[in-house]
């Protein structure tokens, strides 16, 4: 059975907080056992797409490289003027990050807030 994380981000000051948890997360990784891990972004955390520094994105790489998943919420980059041209390749869009919270936890993700 797989451990599942989902951290939520709607505040873009919490988003290398996040990386930085979900990278932890993943390092505990033991033989055999499986581990996932989501970053959902929304919300006012959405205007992080317009803030990238160097720190965050060598974070971002080094937690897609451990296997985890970074989404934005498209609802939230529409009511914050954020073009899609803005997401990062390998992260993902998402039509709208609550749906998406509820899906993931209904499919058995644990939810913590950044």
């Amino acid at each position: 059975m797989a451990l599942k994380l989902v951290i939520h981000v709607p505040d873009s000051t919490r988003y290398k907080i996040a990386l930085k948890m979900g990278i932890n997360f993943l390092k505990t990784k033991a033989e055999g056992e499986e581990l996932l891990a989501r970053i959902l972004v929304n919300a006012q955390g959405i205007m992080v797409l317009l803030e990238l520094d160097e720190e965050s994105q060598k974070l971002m790489e080094e937690f897609i490289s451990f296997g985890g998943e970074v989404h934005f919420c498209r609802n939230a980059m529409k009511a914050f003027n954020v073009p899609e041209e803005k997401v990062p390749p390998k992260c993902q869009v998402v039509p709208a990050g609550i749906r998406a919270l509820v899906e993931w936890q209904d499919e058995g993700f644990r939810y913590v807030r950044a």
